[in-house]
């Protein structure tokens, strides 16, 4: 198993590698770079103010895109910081420098008030006949895991597919088929178990390292491509790895912790009668994620 594995990882980063390279991951850059990653208090005020709003940008922001606000449309009000210089005299008379941060009020669009040119899109689709055997088989893995799955419409403006906060995950049900759902759990679940502690508290380094975002996702998505490839289904995960500018090296080198997490999740979504292996590479992945 562990020389598939690592046949599965090698070929995921040639994917990868060729991914980058491609005109159409190009353009998406451009046109990503154009938005903002929105914080937590402005997404509760554009959630406030149209509940259905799936992709938000400026007015500028949207025209740089190639697309237009219609006539009419009532922009949706957030809150930008504004980052100005303050000089002060101090006690002994010196003039010191303060830098301060203020807030105005800034509107911005929904892709359903726009018109124009579609924007460029990534693969998101993940393609194969097995697609709800391995979902209703990861969900059984959750639940003996004592993880929580909810299937939801949205999960995150702008985006995501799915989320996971350690024991607690949500799958995006809006535009995404069975056997995507069933590669973003896997995903998740990965989540789950390689940077969340059993109580809720996300891991943030391991044998003394730190793990970024960038290290989270490269082996989240590196465990559900290959136990994707296991069940013969197909995942553009080449595409996302891409956005987080992994390369082939910076798999390889992650191959042990991915092959881990690949066993225990296979070994869990086995039939009951060939479980017996399970507890052993639970120990092997506890091993490979010790902090």
């Amino acid at each position: 198993m562990n020389a598939g594995i690592r046949s599965t990882i090698e070929q995921l980063a040639n994917e990868t590698d060729s991914a980058r390279q491609s005109d159409l991951f190009r353009n998406y850059l451009k046109t990503s770079a154009a938005f903002w990653d929105y914080s937590w208090h402005n997404q509760m005020l554009i959630w406030r103010q149209k509940p259905d709003a799936s992709f938000v940008g400026g007015f500028n922001t949207w025209i740089k895109c190639c697309r237009f606000v219609r006539k009419g449309e009532k922009g949706i009000a957030i809150l930008a910081p504004m980052f100005f210089k303050d000089k002060r005299q101090a006690k002994d008379g010196s003039e010191a420098e303060t830098r301060r941060i203020w807030f105005k009020v800034v509107y911005v669009f929904d892709i359903s008030q726009t018109a124009g040119e579609p924007l460029p899109e990534l693969p998101t689709r993940s393609v194969g006949e097995r697609g709800e055997d391995m979902l209703g088989r990861l969900l059984r893995f959750a639940e003996s895991r004592g993880i929580t799955v909810r299937f939801v419409e949205k999960c995150k403006l702008n985006g995501a597919a799915g989320t996971s906060h350690g024991n607690e995950i949500e799958i995006r049900t809006s535009e995404t088929d069975v056997t995507t759902q069933a590669a973003t759990l896997a995903h998740e679940i990965a989540h789950s178990l390689l940077h969340w502690t059993a109580d809720g508290h996300k891991i943030t380094s391991r044998d003394g390292k730190e793990i970024g975002r960038q290290q989270r996702e490269l082996e989240a998505e590196a465990t559900a491509y290959t136990v994707c490839s296991h069940f013969g289904i197909q995942s553009p995960s080449d595409f996302y790895l891409a956005t987080y500018k992994v390369t082939p090296a910076m798999l390889l080198e992650a191959v042990e912790t991915i092959a881990a997490t690949v066993k225990t999740i296979l070994n869990g979504c086995q039939p009951v009668e060939v479980e017996e292996i399970a507890s052993a590479d639970a120990q092997e992945l506890a091993q490979a994620c010790a902090a």
